[in-house]
């Protein structure tokens, strides 16, 4: 790991701890019993994951976890991704309006392409209290992205209404589970025995601003635009 992966895994570690303290050290998502059918929907930036990860997580992970505890909602193809930056969280009604978006399609117009592709590392789960990911690892790409773009959001008039365990740092991952009832002891004990999982990496070449629930079903999603970030020079 690089000086930035290690400070994103020391805050992934930061933020497990907290939330097993009882401190809520960043937003999370209010569970419902129904998240295919969840009309809360937000406004965000992701990279969708490669079909290839995709495959590795839901047999190497989610297939293992629905064996002991089917009752939780898992994800499906098409919908694993990571965040690159919020804009708005998820609510019903939404909190933003067709100027919102176009205000946001301005910025990530003009910041994404300044940047070149990076990597992500998908590896080690990450426990939350209503969820759980797969952490995605990153050099200082995402950082400065995110932050560039939260900071032109704000002057654009359509802020990050997020809370963050550090303003500073940036961490990515990919949701791959949201509960619907407290998980059973034999769940916990998988997810202990999965915890190191390492699924594999790939680049990052083009972001997605999209709508979308809380689960990224693909029937609640819609792609407002897709940036591609500038390509190395030959």
């Amino acid at each position: 790991m690089d000086n930035y992966q290690t400070k994103q895994l020391e805050l992934t570690k930061k933020i497990e701890e907290g939330f097993k303290k009882g401190e809520s050290l960043s937003t999370t998502v209010e569970p419902v019993s129904d998240y295919i059918n969840d009309n809360r929907i937000c406004i965000t930036s992701v990279v969708f994951i490669p079909q290839n990860l995709e495959k590795r997580i839901i047999e190497n992970v989610i297939n293992p976890l629905r064996k002991i505890n089917p009752i939780q909602y898992f994800y499906i193809p098409d919908s694993f991704h990571i965040t690159i930056n919020n804009i708005r969280k998820i609510e019903n009604p939404p909190l933003f309006n067709n100027q919102d978006v176009e205000k946001a399609r301005k910025v990530f117009r003009r910041v994404i392409s300044k940047y070149r592709p990076f990597v992500f590392e998908i590896k080690r789960l990450f426990e939350l209290p209503t969820s759980l990911a797969i952490s995605a690892f990153s050099d200082e790409t995402l950082g400065n992205l995110a932050l560039e773009l939260r900071e032109e959001l704000k002057k654009a008039g359509v802020p990050d209404n997020k809370t963050y365990a550090n303003e500073n740092t940036v961490i990515g991952s990919t949701t791959i589970s949201r509960f619907t009832n407290s998980s059973n002891p034999c769940f916990k004990e998988k997810v202990k025995e999965l915890k190191e999982i390492d699924v594999g990496s790939f680049e990052v070449k083009k972001i997605s601003l999209i709508t979308t629930n809380a689960v990224c079903y693909p029937s609640k999603t819609k792609i407002i635009e897709e940036y591609l970030l500038m390509p190395d020079k030959q």
